[in-house]
């Protein structure tokens, strides 16, 4: 039996995702098609390109010590918007960090790869501004449901995908292409469990990092922008019906937030923790008697990596 993996955003908390790859690849549960949200689309996107959890996990290790030099703040957009706030002239800021040094990061370790190009089903979604629709970025619309609301593309880089899905309103500028206004795909949907269904893989394995995130004080404006989304996403949780299996729901620590870099390596670790606990569920659930289990020690050669 094949099985998907759905990862949920939730900024530097979806490092987590990374230790539940390295629970299931020890384990031999080698998911067959793959979908994630914001920080949960990074991961989905790196992972489908080929690299594997160790791997993973060495990339999130470095970006604990030097994650902050993909902080580009829009110094030209922030100047022109203070005469435009005191002359009480429309504002043309659209969000704090350019996401440039980002893209360019993931540009780099995925080789502009398009999406077209993965050999792993892959859903990464954003949100159109323009229209309001969910933008499911996917390597194949092949076999895929009509979905009210949602739009299969399988026309952008991989690198721009991951980008457009984890640009938080406000904090990063939304990604501009094809006459497209993207922004986090956790607008719509932080944990794309419907979207896989859709996308034809009825047995999910979702990871939820984003619950008892509480706000703490001294916070800066881009936690704050982030927090307000994050509330946003929990109210739509209670009345969205979701098709997994099973769900994994790492116990996060409440200082890890959006780019808290220092707290990689411990979401990382309660993400193994946790599905290291459930996998006998996991194992009950979802057979290990199936193609992927050939796959646990994956390159980027054999996944269709660069």
């Amino acid at each position: 039996m094949s099985f998907g993996l759905a990862l949920a955003g939730g900024g530097i908390r979806g490092a987590a995702h990374i230790g539940v790859l390295l629970a299931l690849e020890e384990a031999g549960m080698v998911p067959d098609s793959i979908a994630g949200s914001s920080a949960g689309g990074i991961v989905a996107g790196l992972y489908s390109a080929g690299y594997s959890a160790h791997e993973l996990r060495d990339i999130a290790r470095e970006l604990s010590k030097k994650g902050y030099f993909l902080i580009d703040p829009d110094y030209t957009g922030l100047m022109r918007a203070l005469p435009q706030f005191v002359v009480r002239h429309e504002i043309t800021l659209s969000g704090l960090l350019m996401g440039d040094k980002l893209e360019d990061y993931l540009c780099g370790l995925t080789g502009g790869k398009m999406m077209r190009d993965l050999s792993m089903r892959t859903v990464i979604p954003s949100v159109d501004l323009n229209t309001g629709i969910t933008v499911a970025c996917i390597n194949s619309a092949e076999g895929t449901k009509s979905v009210e609301r949602v739009r299969w593309h399988t026309g952008l880089r991989l690198c721009e995908a991951m980008r457009a899905s984890s640009a938080v309103p406000a904090v990063f500028r939304p990604k501009r292409v094809g006459g497209l206004c993207l922004v986090d795909g956790g607008v719509t949907d932080v944990l794309p469990v419907a979207l896989l269904n859709a996308a034809g893989e009825p047995n999910v394995l979702a990871v939820d990092v984003s619950q008892d995130y509480k706000m703490p004080e001294g916070v800066n404006i881009l936690e704050v922008a982030s927090h307000s989304l994050s509330i946003m996403q929990d109210r739509l949780r209670e009345y969205v019906s979701r098709g997994e299996k099973l769900q994994l729901r790492p116990v996060l620590s409440r200082d890890a937030r959006l780019l808290t870099f220092r707290h990689i390596e411990e979401c990382i670790d309660a993400g193994y923790r946790e599905a290291m606990r459930k996998m006998p569920e996991i194992r009950r659930l979802f057979s290990p008697s199936y193609p992927g289990a050939r796959r646990v020690y994956r390159t980027r050669e054999s996944a269709g990596g660069r």
